[in-house]
């Protein structure tokens, strides 16, 4: 009885997301979203690098900004 459920409410899920695709509520990412993604991706490698020289002021911010911030954003937006 319990299969039946979970089949039955996939099924409504998997309807739902066809629902939202076909009216254009579930976006793709976008050209913000990439160019977000890449500035994330250039700072979360120079924290690396800054950390691996030794930096303990610039690593930490760099890749708190990369990881806690701008990554997210990329998502979000």
């Amino acid at each position: 009885m319990a299969d039946g459920k979970e089949k039955g409410t996939s099924h409504k899920s998997a309807k739902k997301y066809a629902q939202a695709n076909s009216l254009g509520q579930i976006k793709a990412f976008g050209q913000k979203n990439l160019f977000l993604f890449i500035v994330a991706l250039i700072v979360i490698v120079l924290g690396h690098i800054s950390l691996g020289m030794g930096s303990i002021t610039f690593a930490p911010v760099c890749l708190m900004l990369g990881y806690c911030i701008l990554v997210p954003l990329a998502i979000i937006i």
